[in-house]
């Protein structure tokens, strides 16, 4: 019995897209497949880094950079802390370790200005030469003016050794006369108006802090004067003034006949 024939033509257009999808997908698992066979013969270079490290070369730990101004200390007890504290000092204090904060509690116009400058540095502790060289203070106005400056007139700036610490701030005191400042260190006449100002500090070569502050108008002082006790009035001073005895005439002598 002979075959029968197969119909000639042109086939539906899913069968045509069956088989291209059944080539790519064969193209593909080719490409993978050579690529894990790139990969299988390519040299491990794991065991390579691992002989340089054990044969003692190490790549260099990038270095920190310095951090300037106080230093938190977290997580101590209160033991530690306390150590911390009071760490003996193992060396002088360079201005870049130093961060220095200015608080001016009270400003009052017509009179002296304390300002507080509290010190604290990086170092466990370090030892610190406070002086007018050391210490840059400046008052400026609201609207930017300089006012006042040690680098103008250092006198108010006490001259000591003191020790700085990371974990608990050192305070040093600056007295400000009140008064603008010249470079000739002159008294000037002018006062600090009653208004808002702000005060710049830090130690000399590094990076001021600045902080605003009042200057209020002077206090009002009340004097009262206690009088002075009287004295007693006397028996002669009570108004019945006592009478006063005449001296009577010495009895004349009688003639002698």
């Amino acid at each position: 019995m002979a075959a029968a024939p197969r119909p000639r033509g042109r086939l539906p257009r899913r069968v045509y897209w069956t088989r291209r999808l059944l080539v790519l997908a064969v193209a593909l698992a080719v490409v993978l497949g050579l690529v894990q066979l790139v990969r299988g013969f390519a040299p491990d270079d794991a065991p390579a880094e691992r002989a340089a490290t054990s044969s003692g070369t190490t790549r260099p730990t990038p270095r920190a950079m310095p951090t300037y101004g106080p230093v938190a200390v977290r997580g101590l007890t209160p033991k530690q802390r306390k150590q911390a504290v009071q760490a003996a000092p193992t060396g002088e204090c360079r201005a870049d370790e130093i961060s220095v904060l200015p608080v001016v509690d009270t400003a009052e116009a017509g009179g002296r200005i304390p300002i507080r400058l509290d010190l604290q540095g990086t170092q466990p502790a370090c030892t610190f030469e406070v002086s007018a060289a050391s210490l840059v203070v400046k008052v400026v106005t609201d609207d930017g003016t300089r006012f006042w400056s040690t680098q103008d007139c250092g006198r108010g700036v006490p001259k000591s050794d003191v020790v700085v610490r990371s974990a608990q701030p050192t305070s040093v005191t600056v007295t400000w006369s009140g008064r603008a400042s010249d470079p000739d260190c002159t008294d000037q006449p002018a006062w600090a108006l009653p208004g808002f100002y702000e005060v710049y500090a830090a130690a000399a070569g590094s990076s001021p802090t600045d902080v605003p502050f009042e200057v209020t108008r002077p206090s009002v002082r009340y004097v009262t004067e206690t009088p002075s006790p009287t004295a007693t009035p006397s028996a002669t001073s009570s108004g019945t003034a006592k009478p006063r005895r005449t001296p009577s005439p010495s009895p004349s002598a009688s003639p002698t006949r």
